[in-house]
């Protein structure tokens, strides 16, 4: 039942749970979230949404163990991966979130998320050349344009900008 598409009503309460994140009400996400059946708790739209809810609300280790079933229940889905990278990098864990991400460009080649973390990453870590190199890589990647402006707009990448006009 982990990946089985969520039927009525457990997909009336997922839904609203996103409804609760996006008028900001973590409680109330978490709430509707509690609501779902016990089998369908390990799905990953609902592991996602959770995730979700605990990084608005800044708990990086609900993350990072919520992130980790994400991966269990889903190794071919990046988004597990990235979720768990971004939990270890907000705990400053920085080198951990970079080796974790690394060998999953591999598996996922086309995801621009992917190299847009490592450079935001390395750009924590002080490593600017090679924070530049993975940016310049997600742009490959991804559409441009649109990397650009969240590149532009991060502030995880700000170490970057002040070094030079590269993205300016």
């Amino acid at each position: 039942m982990k990946n089985a598409p969520l039927q009525p009503p457990d997909s009336h309460y997922l839904s609203a749970a996103e409804g609760w994140l996006d008028l900001d009400n973590c409680q109330e996400a978490l709430a509707e979230l509690s609501s779902i059946r016990a089998i369908y708790q390990g799905n990953f739209d609902v592991l996602q949404m959770r995730w979700q809810v605990y990084s608005r609300l800044k708990d990086w280790e609900e993350c990072l163990r919520i992130s980790d079933v994400m991966i269990e229940v889903n190794p071919d889905a990046p988004q597990g991966w990235i979720n768990h990278g971004n939990a270890l990098f907000y705990l400053r864990r920085f080198q951990e979130a970079f080796d974790l991400l690394l060998p999953v460009l591999k598996k996922f080649p086309s995801d621009e998320a992917i190299p847009y973390n490592l450079a935001c990453y390395k750009c924590q870590q002080g490593d600017i050349r090679e924070a530049q190199q993975w940016l310049q890589r997600a742009f490959k990647v991804g559409d441009k344009k649109r990397m650009k402006s969240l590149a532009l707009n991060d502030p995880d990448l700000k170490p970057l900008w002040e070094k030079g006009p590269q993205l300016k």
